[in-house]
């Protein structure tokens, strides 16, 4: 909104959330375009869609506007909805982009998820579990072994066709959640190779109401510094995020522009990615958060 760009929003039809959005717009320098429920008046307060009910009208809405879209696909639900919607989204892109060339598409990744990684990224990993002072090898190993290698595994153990693979999965998170964000990276994959502009980065994780509301991620996120990852603010990861857009949107050079050729179509994840230290952090993601959840929880008490 900061940046004088031409926004229309899809959001749920209810005024308490468009008088923020028109508050943001506002103290920014941008043009808001929103549907309006049927008959209703032209007014903030009758503005709205349900991207899970009304998603062929959100598509007719959206190509009514005669011109190429940035289509961007950032909503998210709890539970089996998240991946209902995902659905939506996808729908709605696809039906848009087919009849509307010159479309680019955008997502968010999230870092709990599994990706191909640089080499450099798995070199850094081990060289940190070699590095590690005698105390923590000592305790590490211990509890290693004595719960049937559940905690503190490596997360790499070699490299696959050349790259890393980083499964950052948190169980927690659920099972539709995954298959949401996989949907995600294969209509990336797919558009890109349909000759589409896709911008699909990894955002960090952040200290969102929808994650620290689930007191076990919440800990985990408190006493994830521990471990060498780095848990952002809201703000900071909307700021970094939409520039990152931008720059796939305007910069050649960019993985996003499809006439940039790549050694392979993972590296479309792998560029520009904002993982927090996941990627080179020397243990499997889910082998180490118990312990930062723990630590994170008597942060939170003391």
């Amino acid at each position: 909104a900061r940046w004088r760009a031409n926004l229309l929003a899809v959001d749920i039809d209810r005024p308490a959330v468009w008088q923020r959005i028109a508050g943001i717009v506002r103290e920014g320098n941008a043009t808001l375009s929103a549907p309006l429920r049927a008959g209703a008046l032209a007014s903030i307060d009758h503005a709205g869609a349900d991207l899970l009910t009304d998603t062929p009208a959100i598509a007719q809405w959206l190509l009514a506007q005669e011109r190429a879209l940035d289509l961007a696909s950032l909503a998210y639900l709890d539970g089996e909805r998240h991946l209902r919607v995902s659905l939506a989204m996808d729908l709605i892109v696809q039906t848009v982009s087919d009849a509307r060339p010159g479309c680019s598409l955008a997502y968010l990744a999230t870092p709990t998820d599994v990706f191909a990684v640089p080499p450099e990224a798995v070199a850094m990993a081990q060289q940190r579990l070699q590095e590690r002072d005698l105390l923590s090898r000592g305790l590490q190993k211990g509890l290693h072994l004595a719960t049937g290698d559940r905690f503190f595994q490596p997360q790499y153990e070699q490299l696959v066709n050349g790259y890393g693979l980083s499964d950052c999965l948190v169980i927690e998170q659920g099972p539709n959640y995954a298959l949401a964000k996989r949907l995600q990276q294969w209509r990336a994959l797919e558009a890109r190779a349909r000759g589409l502009r896709v911008s699909l980065n990894v955002a960090p994780s952040t200290t969102t109401a929808s994650v620290v509301k689930n007191p076990a991620l919440a800990a985990g996120f408190a006493g994830a510094d521990r471990f060498g990852i780095e848990v952002f603010e809201p703000d900071t990861t909307n700021a970094l995020m939409a520039a990152l857009w931008v720059h796939d949107l305007r910069a050649a050079e960019s993985k996003a522009n499809p006439a940039q050729a790549l050694a392979h179509p993972f590296e479309l994840f792998m560029d520009q990615a904002c993982h927090g230290g996941l990627w080179r952090s020397p243990y499997l993601a889910r082998s180490a958060l118990p312990f930062a959840a723990a630590l994170g929880w008597v942060r939170q008490r003391f």
